[in-house]
């Protein structure tokens, strides 16, 4: 398979995943379109080189990741805020089927929300987590070992489950 056509069926394959990573990251919809572009810009140039000492997968959401971060630290540089804005973007493309109601397309935008709110490493954490990317993979992506990611995850998803709950306008109650 020549480059273009490996290249082609590579984005087919993970050009949903890459969106919806920089979604995590990036509240702007031109500059996460930017973002995105920036991803596939860095795949193109970089998938000769690919030795396949990890899955490709692997590779794929940590260029997306590293991208976005550099992205975001450059926004930082500039003094620009786009990621703590609340989210009001129907271009998200779902993960499963599109929210069946109002309700649980409020409950969609409440979390993310939330994520918005994570550090980067927290945002990262999550946006795998929400990918189905299993603990071997994550711990590739992020360069630390698997103990680690659980600690980090878990502490995140706590985390998450508070700011989630400090944005419930009505007080949940914890069932045991």
């Amino acid at each position: 398979m020549n480059q273009d056509a490996r290249f082609k069926a590579l984005i087919e394959a993970h050009q949903d995943r890459i969106y919806r990573i920089c979604c995590c990251y990036i509240r702007d919809q031109h500059e996460r379109q930017d973002a995105c572009q920036e991803v596939l810009v860095r795949i193109w140039r970089s998938l000769p080189g690919f030795e396949g000492r990890s899955d490709l997968s692997t590779w794929i959401h940590r260029v997306t990741v590293n991208t976005c971060l550099s992205q975001l630290r450059a926004v930082q540089r500039s003094n620009r805020l786009i990621d703590n804005r609340p989210l009001d973007d129907p271009d998200i493309p779902p993960q499963a089927a599109p929210p069946a109601d109002a309700a649980l397309e409020d409950e969609v935008r409440r979390l993310h929300e939330c994520i918005r709110r994570l550090s980067p490493l927290e945002k990262t954490l999550i946006a795998l987590y929400l990918e189905d990317v299993d603990a071997r993979e994550m711990s590739e992506i992020l360069g630390i070992s698997e103990g680690n990611l659980r600690v980090r995850l878990h502490r995140t998803k706590l985390k998450l489950k508070d700011l989630w709950e400090c944005n419930d306008h009505e007080p949940r109650r914890h069932q045991g």
